[in-house]
């Protein structure tokens, strides 16, 4: 039973993120240049749930551990390029290249044979994470900084940086306490943590995807969004 509503929430996640990438596709020539960017995150995103999927329903892989280095950097580097198009700040215009390049280098280190198969690439999440999260509180600094925005429930970042913050800091709490988890957690606590508990983090994630994404279409050129 429990297996079964694991195995339910595992496609449930990658449902979303494939609809969330097809939005992205069909919607991408009527959103303003920030949104493309989440548009592009999207499709990214639905390409890994996919690629893993396959390897391990079709191809039978049993560990694709060894994609998520290159998953989690993507993912990283299309993030950091968006909240750049978004807060237009030329401090962070100048960190950019530093924070991208030298994430990417942990990323390929991580990405070593050894590394994958013997750990759960613990660290790199975590620093994830804590750039996740980061980007999310600049954005609320922007917002409390300038008090542009009138109405933020109708601001998309503002939903999409608390589906972030929330995304990042959950996963950052599990992986904190994965080595104890193992240690001290029966096999069908863990499976509900790692598998079920990360995969809600992920689905309200993807969600937020969609609900950004389906945002009313306002023309290219313009500098805001707004939400039905």
């Amino acid at each position: 039973m429990l297996d079964a509503y694991l195995t339910y929430f595992i496609q449930l996640n990658s449902g979303l993120a494939v609809a969330a990438g097809i939005l992205g596709l069909v919607r991408y020539r009527q959103l303003v240049p920030s949104l493309r960017w989440l548009a592009l995150l999207a499709c990214f995103d639905a390409a890994a749930e996919l690629t893993g999927d396959t390897l391990r329903e079709v191809l039978g892989f049993r560990n694709t551990m060894f994609l998520m280095p290159f998953t989690v950097a993507g993912e990283i580097i299309l993030q950091t390029l968006l909240y750049r198009q978004v807060l237009r700040s030329a401090t962070f215009n100048r960190i950019v290249p530093w924070l991208l390049g030298l994430f990417c280098f942990y990323a390929l280190l991580n990405s070593s044979v050894v590394t994958v198969v013997t750990t759960n690439s613990v660290s790199l999440e975590i620093v994830s994470n804590l750039i996740q999260i980061s980007l999310a509180g600049l954005y609320f600094q922007k917002l409390l900084n300038e008090l542009q925005i009138e109405n933020l429930r109708r601001d998309p970042f503002f939903w999409f940086s608390i589906s972030l913050a929330v995304y990042g800091l959950g996963n950052m709490l599990i992986y904190l306490f994965s080595n104890y988890m193992l240690a001290h957690y029966s096999v069908n606590l863990q499976k509900i943590i790692m598998w079920g508990v990360r995969n809600l983090f992920n689905v309200q994630f993807y969600l937020a995807y969609i609900l950004v994404l389906w945002a009313r279409p306002v023309p290219a050129n313009a500098g805001a969004t707004q939400l039905d």
